[in-house]
């Protein structure tokens, strides 16, 4: 598994829109997870996954996954993505998977600290 906590500053509703704006920035559908808060977060097209393989290109369908947690009052939206999504579409698909995630964290960082509420980021 793949995870990025990012510890956020400020008001949450505020951080949160922040965060969901640079994942539809990078062509993400954003969908809300009842009762947990939890955000399913998805682009690309399964069926061209499947039947593509490695050619999908950035129709490859990934999925992450947005928790958000309390830490002494601050939010933390932890992104996080199955190390083994990608494998329809074998090595090379885990490798644009892995890129894209990375990707994905350079755009929320970049767009959290330009707004100012990126206190911390924990990768592991």
């Amino acid at each position: 598994m793949a995870t990025v906590d990012y510890f956020l500053t400020g008001d949450h509703d505020a951080a949160r829109h922040e965060l969901a704006a640079a994942l539809q920035e990078q062509g993400f559908t954003i969908t809300p997870q009842q009762p947990s808060g939890q955000w399913s977060v998805e682009r690309g097209s399964r069926s061209k996954t499947f039947w593509l393989g490695a050619f999908a290109g950035k129709n490859q369908h990934l999925v992450f996954t947005v928790d958000f947690l309390d830490a002494a009052g601050a939010l933390v939206a932890r992104v996080q993505r199955a190390t083994g999504h990608g494998a329809m579409a074998g090595a090379v698909g885990i490798a644009r998977a892995n890129k894209a995630f990375e990707e994905v964290d350079v755009a929320i960082g970049t767009r959290l600290s330009a707004r100012g509420i990126l206190a911390n980021v924990v990768r592991a």
